[in-house]
């Protein structure tokens, strides 16, 4: 393997376990094991080795390192019993938006890179637009149900939220396989099968 392939392949590996950190979490009291900014660090770090193939990645760098100092934050005060969201709703929407903005086009262009490298026949870059679709729109709607003032939906809110949670995790778990899909197409040389 070439250093640029298996530059991309440990981007797209950096890519893929980021979808896991941001998503899976266990917590020791009220702090998390599988803090949420190490999955941003690590899709920071996916967006440098990734930037070369797809130039357009690099200007989410800013876009990342604010969630990322956002979710470290939150880690911090979790030490302590607090938590950075829900004290000032503009805040609270304004990183929603960030993350959906961000997810969305961290995708469409990893869909584009498949389109680039994906063996001929296969459709890898229209799954990874589908996952992406199906990705941001539960992730918006999370964003709604949990921004609701408390109560204005009784108990129906919190059951939403929570299967909404539950169908996202596994909407992340088929972008991370469409990413370790992806990633596969890097793995070894294969001149006869490319596009």
């Amino acid at each position: 393997m070439n250093a640029e392939r298996e530059t991309i392949y440990r981007g797209l590996s950096q890519a893929a376990w980021g979808y896991f950190f941001l998503h899976f979490d266990f917590n020791l009291g009220t702090v998390s094991v599988f803090p949420r900014f190490v999955g941003f660090l690590l899709l920071l770090s996916a967006i440098g080795k990734l930037s070369g193939e797809r130039r357009d990645l690099s200007l989410l760098r800013p876009l990342i390192t604010l969630l990322g100092a956002w979710a470290a934050l939150d880690w911090l005060l979790s030490w302590f019993g607090g938590t950075v969201g829900g004290h000032i709703l503009f805040l609270d929407l304004l990183m929603a938006v960030a993350s959906l903005y961000f997810h969305f086009q961290f995708l469409t262009d990893m869909a584009a890179l498949a389109e680039r490298h994906q063996p001929k026949g296969d459709d890898l870059d229209q799954r990874l637009r589908r996952r992406r679709t199906v990705y941001v729109v539960l992730m918006t709607a999370i964003d709604l149900v949990t921004d609701l003032p408390d109560g204005l939906l009784g108990d129906w809110q919190r059951w939403a939220a929570l299967g909404m949670a539950v169908v996202a995790c596994i909407a992340a778990l088929f972008v991370m396989t469409g990413l370790f899909g992806l990633r596969r197409c890097f793995r070894e040389e294969a001149p006869d099968t490319w596009t």
